[in-house]
């Protein structure tokens, strides 16, 4: 048996994106289910009028995108017989579109969960 769930939800004033992809399956006793969730949130908007003024801004500020910070765990439970596995990655990078410029948060992360049947 194999499941699949999609989900892309948008916030009424568009700043914020959810995008949530899961999956089930069932092999030899071990159910797997993935989880796939990635979240963005728009954060500051600086509008200019021209290319020149948005450089002149990034080279003032000294702007750069902000490091990137991963977060790897794992657990087993001996009650519910089951393991997991979570990956985060969460940072901030910058968009530009004409001569607007967007600080767009995120966090990106994968999930699996080991569940096994005793037979």
């Amino acid at each position: 048996m194999r499941e699949l769930l999609f989900k892309n939800i948008t916030s009424g004033n568009k700043k914020r994106r959810d995008l949530y992809v899961t999956e089930t399956f069932d092999k030899d006793g071990v159910t797997t289910t993935t989880h796939r969730h990635s979240t963005y949130i728009v954060g500051a908007c600086n509008k200019f009028k021209t290319l020149d003024e948005l450089a002149e801004w990034k080279e003032s500020t000294g702007l750069k995108a902000g490091k990137r910070h991963i977060f790897i765990i794992k657990r087993h439970d001996s009650k519910l017989n089951k393991d997991m596995f979570v990956c985060d990655v969460v940072g901030k990078f910058y968009a530009v579109t004409g001569c607007d410029i967007y600080s767009i948060a995120f966090k990106h992360s994968f999930e699996v969960d080991f569940l096994y049947v005793k037979t």
